[in-house]
C-alpha cells in the first residue's frame, strides 16, 4: 500500500516530482562526465608516457633507481634478459644502457640523458621510432648516430645529418667524449622526451662509455598493465633479490603524482558537487512537504499513523531518486561515452596541455561501471538522507494545525504601532508591500528558496576560490624560488644559454631598472647549462653565478636551506645545491663538486666548489637542478670578465609585470637587450596555469549549470506551489500583470537576500582558507614534481571572476519565475483555485 501510494502522490503532482527528479539527474550527469573526464586525462597520460619509452616497468640492479650510476650496471644483461622474457605477463623486453651527458654543438650546450638501445628488440616495446618526423629510424642494418627530440634539435639548432658533440663520464670514472651524427628527430609531445633524451644503438654507446658488455636496465612491456603489481612481484623472484623490478608509477613519478593530482582536484570538486547535489534534492524535496502541510494533517486526521506518513515519504524519496538516477546515469553516461568517441579538442590550451606528460590536444573522457556505480549509489542514499528530515516533519505534524495551515502561514499579524500608515505605504507600489509581506507570512518557504541560492554561490565562490589560489600559489612560489617577475637579456638568452649572449654594463642597466616605479629590487646574474659531477655521478644542471647581497631581494632562496648556509660576498669557492640535486650525485655539506659548462671562448670551463648549503624548496624541478655560485665565480670560470647573463627584478606588484616591461623596452633596446616577463621565463609554469584556468572553465561551466538549476528549480517550485494563493488574488480582483510583477518582487528580493548572505559567507571560507590552508599533502606524495606545488592550497577570492556568473545566476532566477506565474496569470480564477 505505501509503495502504490507513493507512485501516485510522485504521478499525481507531476510538476513537483519532474523537478525534483531533474535535480537528481542533473547533479548526477555531472559528477559522470566530470570523474570520466579526469578519467580519461589520467589514461592518456599513462598510455603515451609508456608507450613511447618508459615502457610499463624496468629491471635494474638493486638501487639503480636510487642512485642511477654507471657503477650499478648489470653485467650478466643476457642472463636477466632471458629471466624475464620467459615470465608469461610479459609481451616483449630489451636491454638498454643509460648515462647522464653534456650534449653541444657550435656555442649551444644542455644536459641530456643518453641511452643506448637494441634497435630490433627495442621497436617490440616503446613506439619512439614511429614519432620520427625528420631523418629516419633505425632500420638494423648497421645502425649508426642518434634520435633526437625536436625541442633539443631547436635548442640546439640541429638536424637529421648534423654532429652532437657528447661529453661524459666513462664506465672508468674517465671522461668520456664523442662526436656523433643525428640520425633522426622525433616528436613526442612529451617535453622530458622530447628535449632531453638522445637515443642510440648499443654498440654506439658501449664504446662511447667503455662498457663493452654492461647494461643499466632491461625495459618490459607488459601484456596486461593493469596487473602490474602482480607481474612486478613475478618479476622480482624471477631475476633475484640482488636487482630490483620497478613498474612505471615509480619510473614516471611526474606522470604518477599528475594523475594522483588530477584525482586530488577531482576529489576537491567531486566532494562540491555532491554537497551541491545533496542541497538540489533537499530543497525541493522539503519544498514539497511544506506545501503538502494540509494533505497530511488531513491524512493524519483520517487515522494514518505517524510511522506510516514517515514511511511514505520516504517511499516517495525513493521513487524519485530512482527516477533520477535512471535520467542521470543515461545524460551522464551517454555524453560521457559520445565524447569518449569524439572527444573533447582542448587545442587552444595546446602548451598547457605540455605541461602535464603523456596529454595530447583531445582528450576522451572514459566510462567506468565502478565509478558509475559509486556515484549512483551515493546520489541515492543523499536522496534519502536527504528526505529524513521532511518526513520527520510531516509524520509530527499536529493534524488540526497542519489542516488550518497554522505555522505554515503563521498567525495574522495585527495592525499596531510598526504598521505602515496609508501615508507611508503609498510612497512604494502596493505590490511591491504585498511582496513583502508574501514573504514574511511564510517564512519557511522563503528560507528555503534563500538557502538554496544562498547556499549554491558558496560553493561557487569557493570552487572559484580554490582554482585561482592554487594558480597564485604556483606562480608566487616559482617565481619566488627562480626568476623574479621580470629578466632583462639578450634576445634568445633562454633558448641558447650560450656566453656569447652575455653583455656588460650591468651597473647601468641595474641604475636604470631601479628608477623605474614599481621595481622593488635588481639583481645581474650568469646563467649557464652544466654538468656537475661527483665522485660517481654526473647530472646536467643549470648554473646561476648570483650576487649574494642582492639576490634576496629578487627569490626568496635564501629561506630555504635546510643544511649549511646561503652563499656571502667572498664565498667564490662555494657552492649551494638542491636536497634533490644533492640526493642523486651523493654529495654532502662541505664535500666538493665538479662544475663544467662551455666558456666564452669556446673552451670548456671547469672549476671545482665546496658545498656550502643545502636548500630544499618543495618542488624536486628545482631542487633537483639548480646550483648556484657566486657572481664572480661563474664570470671567472665561463671567461667572462664583467659580463653578465641577465638582470632579474622584482616588482612591488606582479600584475603590473606588462606595463613595466613596456617602460623599460626603450631603455634596454638601446642596449640590444629585451624585458622578458615571468610567463616567458617560466612558460611550463605559465603553460600549466593556463591549463588548470582551462580545466577550471570546463568544471566551473558545469558547476555553474547545477547550480543555476539547482537554484531555478526551487524558485520554480516555489512560485508554482502558490497557484492556488494566486487564483485567490485574481478572483478578488487583483490584475493578472500585477501578479506576476509581484512575483518578480518577491524572486528579486529573495535573491537580492541569497546574494548578499552568499557572497558574504563565500568571501569568508574562503579568507578562512586562505589564512589556514587546505592541506592536501596527505591524498598524493611526490607534489613537488609540480613546478612551484606545495602539499597545502591557499584558496584566493578574485572578485572580477564572480561578477560575470554571479549576475547571470540572479537574472536566470528571476526569469525562470515568471514562466509558472504568467501560466497561473492566465488561468481562470476559478480553475487557479482549484488546480492541483
Amino acid at each position: 500500500m505505501i509503495w502504490k501510494l507513493a507512485l501516485r502522490n510522485v504521478m499525481r503532482n507531476r510538476r513537483r516530482s519532474g523537478i525534483t527528479v531533474l535535480s537528481i539527474a542533473v547533479g548526477l550527469a555531472a559528477l559522470t562526465f566530470l570523474w570520466g573526464f579526469i578519467d580519461g586525462q589520467n589514461r592518456q597520460m599513462v598510455n603515451n608516457t609508456t608507450r613511447y619509452f618508459a615502457t610499463d616497468a624496468q629491471v635494474h640492479l638493486k638501487g639503480y633507481h636510487d642512485d642511477p650510476s654507471l657503477d650499478r650496471a648489470i653485467e650478466a644483461g643476457d642472463r636477466v634478459l632471458a629471466a624475464v622474457r620467459a615470465d608469461p605477463a610479459v609481451a616483449a623486453a630489451t636491454v638498454r644502457l643509460e648515462t647522464t651527458v653534456l650534449a653541444s654543438r657550435a656555442d649551444r650546450s644542455r644536459g641530456i640523458v643518453a641511452f643506448g638501445v637494441d634497435p630490433a628488440a627495442e621497436s617490440a616495446v616503446s613506439d619512439l621510432s614511429k614519432a620520427i618526423v625528420d631523418g629516419r629510424a633505425f632500420d638494423g642494418r648497421g645502425d649508426g648516430g642518434m634520435l633526437i627530440g625536436t625541442d633539443l634539435a631547436e635548442a640546439l639548432a640541429l638536424r637529421a645529418g648534423d654532429d652532437l658533440v657528447l661529453v661524459g663520464q666513462a664506465y672508468d670514472g674517465s671522461v668520456a667524449s664523442a662526436r656523433v651524427p643525428v640520425r633522426g628527430v622525433f616528436r613526442t609531445k612529451i617535453d622530458d622526451l622530447d628535449g632531453y633524451v638522445a637515443v642510440m644503438p648499443m654498440a654506439v654507446m658501449r664504446d662511447f662509455l667503455a662498457a663493452p658488455s654492461a647494461v643499466t636496465a632491461v625495459a618490459v612491456r607488459l601484456r596486461d598493465r593493469g596487473a602490474l603489481d602482480a607481474a612486478v612481484e613475478s618479476l622480482s623472484v624471477r631475476v633475484g633479490s640482488d636487482h630490483e623490478v620497478v613498474g612505471w608509477p615509480v619510473l614516471l613519478p611526474m606522470v604518477a603524482v599528475s594523475t594522483r593530482f588530477h584525482e586530488v582536484m577531482g576529489f576537491v570538486v567531486l566532494t562540491i558537487f555532491f554537497v551541491m547535489v545533496a542541497a538540489g534534492v533537499a530543497n525541493p524535496v522539503l519544498m514539497a512537504v511544506l506545501e503538502r502541510t494540509r494533505e497530511f494533517g488531513i491524512m493524519l486526521a483520517l487515522g494514518t499513523s505517524q510511522s506510516l506518513l514517515f514511511r511514505l515519504v520516504l517511499a516517495e524519496a525513493a521513487l524519485l531518486g530512482a527516477a533520477g538516477l535512471l535520467l542521470g546515469n543515461a545524460v551522464g553516461l551517454g555524453a560521457t561515452a559520445a565524447f569518449g568517441r569524439i572527444g573533447i579538442n582542448l587545442g587552444a590550451f595546446a602548451a598547457g596541455l605540455r605541461t602535464m606528460p603523456g596529454l595530447e590536444d583531445v582528450i576522451y573522457p572514459v566510462v567506468r561501471a565502478e565509478r558509475s556505480l559509486f556515484i549512483s549509489v551515493m546520489v541515492f542514499v543523499i536522496a534519502l538522507l536527504m528526505a529524513l528530515y521532511p518526513a520527520l516533519r510531516a509524520a509530527t505534524l499536529e493534524p488540526v494545525a497542519a489542516i488550518r495551515g497554522i505555522g505554515e502561514r503563521g498567525k495574522a499579524r495585527v495592525r499596531g504601532r510598526g504598521e505602515p500608515t496609508p501615508a507611508r505605504r503609498s510612497r512604494w507600489p502596493v505590490f511591491v508591500l504585498i511582496a513583502a509581506r508574501n514573504l514574511l507570512r511564510n517564512r519557511k518557504r522563503s528560507a528555503i528558496t534563500a538557502f538554496a541560492a544562498a547556499f549554491a554561490i558558496v560553493a561557487y565562490v569557493f570552487l572559484y576560490g580554490f582554482f585561482d589560489g592554487f594558480a597564485e600559489q604556483i606562480v608566487g612560489n616559482s617565481t619566488g624560488y627562480l626568476t623574479g617577475h621580470l629578466q632583462i637579456e639578450r634576445q634568445g638568452l633562454r633558448r641558447d644559454l650560450a656566453p656569447e649572449l652575455a653583455f656588460e654594463d650591468a651597473g647601468g642597466v641595474l641604475k636604470a631598472a631601479q628608477t623605474l616605479p614599481g621595481v622593488a629590487a635588481a639583481a645581474p646574474r650568469v646563467q649557464a647549462q652544466a654538468l656537475a659531477s661527483s665522485a660517481t655521478k654526473s647530472v646536467g644542471v643549470m648554473l646561476y653565478g648570483v650576487d649574494p647581497d642582492l639576490e634576496p631581494g629578487i627569490t626568496i632562496l635564501h629561506r630555504t636551506f635546510v643544511e649549511g648556509t646561503p652563499l656571502a660576498r667572498g664565498a667564490e669557492r662555494d657552492i649551494v645545491i638542491g636536497r634533490r640535486l644533492a640526493e642523486k650525485i651523493g654529495a654532502r655539506l662541505g664535500e666538493k663538486i665538479v662544475v663544467m659548462a662551455p666558456g666564452l671562448a669556446g673552451e670548456l670551463g671547469t672549476a671545482a666548489f665546496r658545498v656550502r648549503g643545502i636548500f630544499a624548496t618543495e618542488s624536486s624541478s628545482f631542487d633537483g637542478a639548480m646550483v648556484f655560485v657566486t657572481l664572480p665565480a661563474a664570470q671567472r670560470m665561463l671567461g667572462l670578465g664583467d659580463r653578465v647573463s641577465s638582470v632579474n627584478l622584482r616588482l612591488v606588484d606582479r600584475s603590473e609585470v606588462d606595463e613595466v616591461a613596456r617602460q623599460l623596452s626603450p631603455v634596454v633596446a638601446s642596449r640590444g637587450l629585451v624585458a622578458s616577463t615571468w610567463p616567458q621565463l617560466l612558460t611550463r609554469v605559465a603553460d600549466m596555469v593556463g591549463l588548470v584556468r582551462a580545466i577550471r572553465t570546463v568544471i566551473v561551466a558545469v558547476f555553474f549549470l547545477v547550480v543555476a538549476l539547482a537554484v531555478m528549480n526551487t524558485v520554480f517550485m516555489a512560485v508554482a506551489e502558490r497557484t492556488r494563493e494566486f487564483g485567490v488574488m485574481m478572483a478578488l480582483g487583483t490584475p493578472p500583470d500585477a501578479v506576476v510583477r509581484m512575483v518578480v518582487y518577491e524572486t528579486v528580493a529573495l535573491m537580492l537576500v541569497a546574494s548578499v548572505i552568499g557572497y558574504a559567507v563565500g568571501a569568508a571560507v574562503v579568507a578562512l582558507f586562505g589564512n589556514i590552508g587546505l592541506d592536501l599533502s596527505g591524498f598524493y606524495r611526490d607534489y613537488s614534481a609540480i613546478p612551484g606545488l606545495t602539499g597545502i592550497v591557499y584558496p584566493q577570492l578574485v572578485a572580477g571572476n564572480l561578477v560575470g556568473p554571479g549576475i547571470g545566476l540572479f537574472l536566470a532566477s528571476v526569469a525562470v519565475s515568471l514562466h509558472p506565474a504568467a501560466k497561473a496569470a492566465r488561468l481562470e480564477p476559478t480553475a487557479a483555485i482549484r488546480h492541483t
